[in-house]
């Protein structure tokens, strides 16, 4: 998958993954794993990681559009530390082993 660094390139990989996992009738966590896989995890985190490599500013576009179509999240209100701590510091800190290792489960 090419890296997509505009807001139109998101919004198309965005519309893809919608398009080729219909939220409606997608198992949540198939979704989300499609996600990460995707590079719409944190569009910012390096490819491969979940994201793809684009600005950070870039993730309201992926969350507006799947917020629109109903798509499920990860309840980042439930594991906000997760997401917020242990991912980056993961990121930043962990083996490559660790990184594919916990990464895609958040």
């Amino acid at each position: 998958m090419s890296t997509a660094v505009d807001a139109a390139g998101i919004r198309r990989l965005t519309r893809q993954l919608l398009a080729d996992r219909p939220p409606a009738t997608t198992d949540r966590t198939d979704f989300l794993e499609a996600r990460f896989d995707a590079g719409l995890a944190w569009v910012h985190y390096p490819v491969g990681l979940g994201g793809l490599a684009a600005p950070r500013s870039l993730q309201p576009v992926v969350d507006a559009e799947l917020a629109a179509a109903g798509a499920p999240d990860n309840d980042p209100r439930r594991i906000g530390i997760g997401l917020g701590m242990a991912a980056p510091t993961i990121l930043g800190y962990g083996t490559e082993e660790q990184k594919r290792r916990f990464l895609r489960p958040l």
